[in-house]
């Protein structure tokens, strides 16, 4: 199996672009191409880590569009995420988009 094989399985059938896929990896320096180690800490740890980049790419693409009456369907990307943020948990990556404003005393109400 080859690390595009190994980090496609993480997404079963979920479309995305042959492209998405080829940046995830070459982004965390990981030819899709060769054999995917799973004994190799580091080729595990960069196919994770390409998933978690490509479950942000599917959360900003479309499921569906339909012509007739124009309809867009969104993927729901909730239990995505919460995917995304165990990966990231896993590896001890911190989670850029974990942050959010949060009121810690009602003198920060606007």
């Amino acid at each position: 199996m080859t690390n595009r094989e190994a980090l496609l399985s993480g997404i079963n059938d979920i479309p995305v672009k042959d492209i998405s896929v080829m940046k995830v990896l070459l982004d965390q320096d990981i030819n899709p191409d060769e054999e995917y180690q799973p004994k190799d800490i580091d080729n595990r740890r960069g196919v994770d880590l390409a998933l978690a980049a490509l479950i942000i790419v599917i959360s900003l693409s479309n499921k569906s569009i339909k012509e007739l009456d124009f309809q867009i369907t969104q993927h729901d990307i909730d239990q995505l995420l919460i995917l995304r943020n165990g990966i990231l948990r896993k590896w001890g990556v911190e989670d850029e988009m974990a942050e959010s404003a949060t009121i810690t005393d009602i003198s920060d109400l606007w």
